[in-house]
């Protein structure tokens, strides 16, 4: 069974300002589409950074990837832990869709983090909701390879399973450098989150 993530100010800063840039910055944003959203920045940013840009779990769903808190926070009536950032507001099919509560701060955000926002928006923010699905489970994403190692891949695609604890392992998109760049990373944010 998994852990529960408890989060610093700095993180829910960050994780918030970052939903407000999508909901800026993507017009009809439903709850899928920002999920997805999350995971394709996170994924781009590990790829060509070798380091977390938000350090979230991403767990193996049948149409996941999916951080499971940031799903729960946006799936219920309105948000708890982003409050402060996002309101969520079903249509008449009770499809929910996010807006944005604050401006977008840039505080918590390095300019090459602002740069990577800004390219996931324009490379996947036109994408349907069921595009950004199919371009997480594409063959050798992380989502893929993930499903393929815990032997769930089948099903989940025959939907004879639609949720599993695993955790989307962004190794399998990295070489033997970029791994060990990425491991010091998650050993660092582990360290310095420990002393706050």
């Amino acid at each position: 069974m998994s852990q529960p993530h408890i989060y610093t100010a700095d993180e829910i800063a960050k994780i918030g300002n970052t939903l407000v840039y999508f909901a800026e910055h993507i017009g009809d944003l439903s709850k899928t589409k920002l999920l997805k959203m999350v995971y394709l920045l996170e994924e781009t940013f590990i790829k060509h950074c070798a380091r977390p840009f938000l350090n979230l779990d991403f767990e193996v769903w049948k149409f996941g990837p999916v951080a499971k808190d940031i799903y729960v926070d946006v799936n219920s009536a309105q948000p708890h832990i982003f409050k402060e950032y996002i309101s969520t507001h079903p249509d008449q099919e009770g499809k929910i869709f996010i807006s944005a509560k604050a401006k977008f701060e840039d505080d918590e955000f390095s300019d090459i983090e602002i740069e990577f926002l800004d390219k996931v928006v324009r490379q996947f923010g036109n994408l349907t909701a069921k595009e950004l699905v199919e371009v997480t489970h594409r063959p050798h994403s992380p989502w893929t390879m993930t499903a393929q190692h815990y032997e769930v891949l089948e099903d989940l695609l025959m939907e004879r399973v639609f949720t599993t604890d695993y955790k989307v392992d962004f190794n399998t998109q990295l070489d033997e450098d970029q791994q060990r760049i990425y491991q010091q990373h998650l050993e660092y944010l582990a360290a310095s989150k420990s002393l706050k």
